[in-house]
């Protein structure tokens, strides 16, 4: 499975603590999140089916500021909310690359196999 996304915000950015609630999701994180969302529709992810085996992941950045592992942890977590994967702990293999050669505004390639060790 091949998709594109926009970059997730860093996973620092992502949850705040409101007393009396614990974690919520951040104004940020809640925009990505509906951004992803719409790209779902459009690639039509829905038809793609689901990755029930253990799979391997590679995610290709944009040149974007601070790390990238914690973004990777966001489209993790959104493949799986969005039952394109089962869950990331059967993520055998991930593979982050930030390339900078590409223009800072392009999305995040993600692509998405069963696992071939």
């Amino acid at each position: 499975m091949r998709l594109r996304l926009p970059p997730a915000p860093p996973l620092n950015n992502a949850f705040f603590n409101v007393h009396g609630r614990g974690r919520t999701k951040s104004a940020r994180y809640r925009r990505w999140l509906a951004a992803a969302d719409a790209y779902y529709v459009l690639q039509k992810l829905g038809a793609a089916g689901k990755i029930e085996v253990p799979f391997q992941c590679r995610m290709t950045f944009p040149p974007l500021a601070g790390d990238i592992d914690g973004r990777a942890k966001l489209i993790l977590d959104w493949l799986v909310s969005r039952n394109l994967t089962i869950d990331d702990r059967h993520c055998k293999k991930l593979t982050l690359v930030k390339d900078d050669t590409r223009n800072k505004l392009d999305m995040v390639d993600i692509e998405v196999a069963p696992y071939a060790p």
